[in-house]
């Protein structure tokens, strides 16, 4: 089931297995690391090795209707919304409509749900916990396309 809101919300209701993600964002200076990085680029740091690391990117949202689930089963995000919001579109797992094809080396797929997806609500400062249970369409955007500078941080399960 996804969690979603402050860091200080996360940290009171998430699993222990999540503690070094809301360290890491606490004591980094995010700026400085997208500073680094080219528009539309990506970087990859390490936090404890390939068990948790974060991919820092900056995306435009886009509508809906270009929306597509993924879901993953290796590692759970945790999304941190840096600067900007954007809509998760959600839908539980048990919803998919058929098996999809899984990329194991990227720990992805995409798919469709046999119902409509939620919505949730990601500003500035908030995160959302998907577990591997949890199919989610990132990037949608709230009234016109804007940028989104945003962590997802990846947690080996």
């Amino acid at each position: 089931m996804a969690i979603i809101g402050s860091v200080a919300t996360l940290e009171k209701q998430a699993d222990s297995k999540y503690s070094k993600v809301f360290e890491y964002i606490r004591n980094t200076d995010h700026s400085a690391v997208f500073a680094t990085i080219a528009a539309g680029a990506t970087k990859t740091v390490e936090i404890d090795g390939k068990n948790i690391f974060a991919i820092y990117q900056t995306n435009l949202t886009k509508p809906h209707d270009k929306a597509r689930l993924e879901g993953h089963r290796k590692y759970a995000d945790v999304q941190y919304v840096v600067d900007g919001q954007e809509f998760i579109g959600f839908s539980p797992i048990e919803n998919i409509a058929a098996e999809p094809d899984y990329d194991e080396a990227k720990d992805i797929f995409f798919c469709d749900s046999q119902k409509k997806m939620s919505q949730l609500l990601v500003s500035e400062g908030e995160a959302v916990i998907l577990e591997p249970s949890d199919l989610h369409a990132p990037c949608i955007m709230v009234g016109e396309p804007k940028p989104v500078k945003k962590i997802v941080f990846k947690v080996k399960i």
